[in-house]
Order: structure tokens, then sequence, then C-alpha cells
């Protein structure tokens, strides 16, 4: 059931119940006086003080549907456990209050019930008040079911303990017109144990959702929630609150290392659907919003070694790319050789690039185990290129032209485009159609050594340039 329902169901319940309880204790008190009977009066009091907590209970729930702002960042729905805790205080205060007058009047004797005297008005009062309780019990049990709400829940306890008083406040009536003048203390002091107890067992159920205390099972239902989700390796860490209904759950899952930033936001996903789901059956709100996952990287079994060392050697300083990585084993041996190639800031000294490259190697031997040597091949990272400008001088289109056609196996040139930087370099694009060699087609791996050529021949005429050759079949 969507909150603002749920507010409005709460809210409503709980001023017909006002209403009710205050005609109570009007009546009573009324007849209280006319009768002399202190049952009525302390009734009328119990009644007064229902309506009071009702009207605490009303007020939290009003500012427990206030919205998140930037002082309350998890709701406002504290304030209504606030309430519950408030009222359930106050039940258990009027149950020692129940015990305490029935000690009194047995210790006082005969003479403490004689000033009782039982007349029409009073009977009509009690019956009036135990129809009421009777409504009342019923309006909050169904708004109960219906929104599990603290707030409901306290005003129907006090409900029930206003039926059972006003019951005792009708036997001490009818005992005492019968010459039996202790059997309404007795059954006062069952009656305010009970209570004493029920009340004591809610508060202390609020005191621990106001203390953000979580049951160990609704955290096991989670992390297995988490664990049974594709994707996730292990569930590290889980932590729940409790606000009003809601409960906010915030879990730290581990994920393949080598997982794309898109599968992981993706995993993340289904973890926080998979949550909600599993707590669908548990009488409080859970939505995947409400719903908190932050992934580590973890390396799993299977996990490639060219995967795990691309991944090390990225997250070292001053890598600006990493690729080409070829791990060999050595014949009849455990130990493992790597080479790679790793691309630095093209300003960087070689003894500076020097330095990160031995920092790559001392990282990868440190995660990957085995590894007997490494060969790391520096390069310069292209700049980022900003101020883009296209040249309009044909001269040097056909001058590049020219340069590509004069190499070996080119066929044609489809296209030449230049452009300078901010940064003051020559941008450079050629798209060429190659020869195909005796077989048909030359491989890739033939194409690359022709590309490698031709933007050599291009930067010794361009220095200052930045070189890419699309390669297209005959």
């Amino acid at each position: 059931m969507p909150t603002a329902d749920v507010g409005a169901i709460k809210g409503k319940t709980l001023r017909i119940s006002l209403v009710a309880i205050s005609s109570v204790f009007v009546f009573e008190l009324v007849a209280g006086i006319a009768t002399n009977s202190l049952a009525l009066l302390t009734d009328s009091t119990h009644a007064l003080l229902d309506a009071v907590v009702t009207v605490v209970l009303i007020i939290a729930t009003t500012l427990a549907l206030k919205p998140r702002d930037y002082d309350h960042t998890y709701g406002h729905g504290k304030i209504e456990t606030i309430g519950g805790f408030i009222g359930g205080t106050a039940l258990f205060v009027v149950a020692l209050f129940f015990i305490y007058e029935a000690v009194i009047r047995i210790a006082a004797g005969p003479q403490s019930s004689q000033l009782v005297t039982p007349g029409t008005i009073g009977f009509v009062a009690v019956i009036y008040a135990l129809s009421i309780d009777v409504f009342r019990i019923g309006v909050l049990s169904r708004a109960s079911k219906k929104t599990a709400a603290p707030t409901i829940k306290a005003d129907l306890y006090h409900a029930f303990a206003d039926f059972a008083s006003t019951s005792v406040a009708l036997v001490g009536l009818w005992l005492v017109s019968s010459g039996f003048l202790h059997a309404d203390s007795i059954a006062a002091i069952a009656l305010g144990a009970l209570l004493a107890y029920l009340s004591s067992r809610f508060v202390y159920q609020n005191a621990k959702d106001l203390t953000d205390v979580i049951s160990p099972n609704l955290v096991a239902r989670v992390m297995h929630a988490a664990n049974s989700t594709e994707g996730v390796l292990k569930c590290k860490d889980v932590k729940m609150r409790k606000v009003g209904r809601e409960i906010f759950v915030d879990v730290t899952v581990a994920l393949r290392a080598d997982m794309s930033f898109e599968n992981a936001h993706e995993t993340s996903g289904k973890v926080e659907k998979s949550i909600a789901d599993s707590m669908a059956d548990s009488g409080l709100i859970v939505s995947a919003d409400d719903v908190t996952v932050h992934f580590e990287p973890l390396w799993g079994a299977d996990a490639s070694p060219e995967s795990m060392i691309e991944q090390t050697a990225a997250g070292v300083s001053g890598v600006r790319g990493v690729h080409n990585v070829v791990v060999s084993r050595i014949d009849q041996t455990n130990l493992l050789e790597v080479s790679l190639h790793l691309q630095v800031n093209r300003s960087a000294t070689l003894t500076e690039a020097h330095s990160i490259a031995d920092a790559v190697e001392d990282a990868i031997k440190k995660r990957l185990k085995g590894v007997d040597s490494i060969t790391v091949h520096l390069e310069p990272r292209l700049p980022d290129l900003k101020g883009v400008q296209p040249i309009s001088d044909a001269d040097v289109q056909d001058s590049i032209r020219k340069i590509v056609l004069d190499m070996e196996d080119v066929e044609t040139v489809s296209r030449v485009s230049a452009y300078t930087t901010d940064a003051n370099l020559l941008k450079i694009d050629v798209g060429c159609v190659f020869k195909p060699d005796s077989a048909g087609e030359m491989t890739i791996e033939q194409i690359h050594d022709r590309v490698s050529e031709i933007e050599k021949h291009i930067r010794e005429r361009y220095p200052r340039s930045i070189v890419t050759i699309h390669a297209e079949p005959s």
C-alpha cells in the first residue's frame, strides 16, 4: 500500500479513536462524581490519559508523513516510533497505577469500598464506555492489519486496556452492591500485571527500533538474497535501518575484478531488486530505491592472468593505457613470462617513464604468483585534442595523398582529412585501399606493418602530427 494511503488511514483512525475516548472521559467523570465511585473516576482518568496519548500519536503520525528533507535524509518515520514509545510507556505507568490503587484499597479495608453508591447512572456510564471500547478495538484492529503502524498498535493496546479497566469498574460496582468488597481490587491487580507485561514488551520493541536494532533473521535474509544474485561472488557486509515501516538497506558485494563497469552497475541493480523481493512478505516496506549497493573488485578463480595484469597495471599511478598483454608459461615449469605495452604522458622523461614501469612490474608480481620476468614496452600517450579545426589547404591534403600512394601495395586513397589543434598539432586521418597479395587478401599483420610504414613517412614530412590510417580491403 502506498505510504500516502497508509498515512491517511492512520490519521483518520486515530482521530476517530480520540473523539470516542474523549466522550468516555466526560461521561464517566460525570457519573463518577454523581455516584462517588472511585472506580469510575479512576477509569475516567485513564480515559483522559488515553486521549492525551492519542493526541501525541496523531501528532507523531502527522510529522511522520513529512517527506525527506536535508535534516531528515531517511524521512520522519522515527517520530512515529517515538510516539509508539511514549504511548507504551504511558500505558505501563497506568498499569502500575492500577496495581498500586488496588493494593491501597485492600490495605484500607472494607471502609474503602463503602464510599461507593452504585446507581443507574454509574452502570449506564460503564456500559457506554464498554461499547465505545469495543468500537475502538474494531476500528483500530482493522487499521492495524492494513498499516502495521506502531502508533495504531499503541492505541489498540490502550483500547484493550480501557475495555479491561472498564470491565473491572463494572465488576467493582456490581460486587460492591452485592457486598463482596475486595474482588474488584484482586481483579485489578491481575489486570495491571498483564497490562504491565504487554506494555513493557511494546516499549522494548519501539526502543529497539529507536536504537536501530535489526532482527538477525532479516539480516540473514538480505545476505542470502545478495549472495543468490547472479554475478555476485560474495556479500561482504549488510547494514539495515528501520524508519517507521520502511527498511533501508546498505550492502557491500564483491564482483569480478574484470567485470565492466556497465555490467557491475547492472548486477547491482539486480541485487537491489532481489533484496526488495526477499522482504516482500516481511510486513515492512522495502523498495529497490531504499537499497544501496557498493561493489568491490575481487578476482575469481577462473580469472585470466591477462585480465589481472591489465587491471593491475592500469591502477598504477602514471599509467595512461595498457594493451598487448602477453603471458607465456615457460616449458616444464610453473614460471610465467609477461610482456605488455604501457602508455605514459608524452612529456614524461625516460627516467620518469622507467619508474612507472618498475612500479607496474612490482604490482604485477605481488598480484600474480609465479612471474619470472616482465618486459614493458613504453609508448607515449596521445594527448587530448582540443580546439580541432579543419585545414582547407589543398596542398597539404595533396601532399599527404602523394606520400600514401607512393607506398607499395596501396591501391587508392579514399579520404584525406587534416586538422589543427590548440596545441599546434596536426591531426591527419587517411582512408586507403590496399592491393591484395598473391593469395587474394593480406593478413591483418601484413596490413599493420604497411600502416606503420605509412605513418612513419607522414610524420617525417609533418613532425608534429598524429596520424590515423584506416585500411580497407580491395
